[in-house]
């Protein structure tokens, strides 16, 4: 077994994984700051100018805030130039096929992602009631999505797979007609040969 391949291709995985949580971190600021614009304006007309009871529709509205400022987001940014600007600040761009994913694929990649995020908390909701074997397999699936990069061939995640997409890593160094790279390929000690075109994935 190649020692030094193997070193190579932990450490190529660990940065696709760390680049990701940097992304998805500065995503999940702004994409807060946008829902808290979009919220509160609507939880205020209805509780205030409507006189909609609190319970139950003001829980309605900031949940359907949620998840449409967050599908305006990222659909949006994957589907005009693959990179919200989270994934722009991490050097990352989603592709399909060489070129940005359509709104629909887009969309259904946030579907997806967003699902990992709601099994996510829902295990921790029954963690905090210590229903830890209830909270396991909520756990286990977000989990899987993510670490799927340590196992996928090409360092891509299961929502990734699922759509058809790739992230890739474009370095800061990168020329205008230069192609992005993969560190899942490269960590692997395959790289590109002086003749391989096309695009390569993080």
């Amino acid at each position: 077994m190649n020692t030094a391949a193997s070193a190579s291709s932990v450490s190529g995985r660990t940065g696709a994984f760390s680049r990701r949580l940097g992304a998805n971190l500065y995503d999940a600021i702004l994409w807060a700051a946008l829902w808290v614009l979009v919220a509160i304006p609507a939880a205020a007309y209805f509780t205030l100018v409507r006189h909609a009871p609190a319970s139950g529709v003001l829980g309605l509205i900031l949940r359907a805030a949620f998840v449409l400022t967050g599908l305006i987001y990222f659909t949006l940014g994957w589907s005009r130039g693959g990179q919200t600007p989270g994934m722009r600040a991490w050097r990352l761009q989603v592709y399909r096929h060489a070129k940005a994913p359509s709104p629909a694929r887009a969309a259904a990649r946030y579907g997806l992602a967003l699902l990992w995020f709601g099994a996510l908390v829902a295990g921790l909701v029954q963690a905090a009631h210590a229903r830890y074997a209830a909270a396991l397999p909520f756990c286990a699936l977000f989990a899987l999505a993510y670490l799927w990069i340590f196992v996928d061939p090409r360092a891509q995640t299961l929502h990734d797979r699922l759509c058809g997409t790739e992230v890739r890593y474009r370095p800061r160094s990168a020329g205008a007609g230069e192609q992005p790279h993969t560190e899942g390929r490269e960590a692997q000690g395959g790289g590109r040969g002086p003749g391989q075109g096309g695009p390569v994935v993080q």
